[in-house]
């Protein structure tokens, strides 16, 4: 296995690489024809080495194309995919699944570090407002209501209306 090991490690890091250079399709063909259900435990440091690392666009491409291989809520820098898709203008699934592994463990300050990087994405915006609801803060959900709402998200409108009343 030690052999073997080594050889993905170094097939890994090559893709890891040609993505970083601005080659993703072939980092990505590489990765999707090495990681196997039999090493994906092994594999999964690649997406987050991309995460941290990778240039915005890559990050969100290799994400959109083969992100479901991988485990993203292992990997330290999540909030960097929550940046990423707002500085493309884009959301996912995965922005998603980081807000909600920043929510689960109670990462409010990651979640704060993130705001300005937001700009007036009104999906994340939106989403962002629930996970700060469900982190009891209520103030900072209301302006990201507003936020998202004037941006164009009706989901966010009707929020706010809904929170207004309760609040009366």
């Amino acid at each position: 296995m030690g052999a073997e090991y080594r050889q993905l490690i170094k097939t890994l890091t090559n893709a890891k690489e040609l993505i970083f250079n601005g080659h993703i399709k072939e980092g990505l063909d590489i990765i999707e024809k090495t990681v196997t259900p039999n090493n994906i435990k092994e594999s999964n440091w690649v997406i987050c080495n991309i995460i941290d690392a990778g240039n915005c666009n890559a990050v969100v491409s290799v994400l959109d194309s083969i992100g479901k291989m991988f485990d993203i809520t292992a990997c330290g820098n999540i909030k960097r995919v929550i940046k990423c898709y707002a500085s493309v203008g884009k959301y996912g699934e995965f922005v998603d699944i980081a807000i909600d592994t920043l929510v689960s463990k109670g990462r409010k300050d990651q979640l704060d570090k993130i705001l300005p990087d937001v700009g007036n994405n009104g999906k994340i915006l939106l989403k962002l407002a629930q996970a700060y609801s469900k982190l009891k803060d209520q103030k900072k959900a209301n302006e990201l209501l507003r936020k998202a709402c004037e941006n164009g998200e009706k989901e966010g409108c009707e929020n706010i209306n809904q929170i207004s009343t309760s609040f009366s």
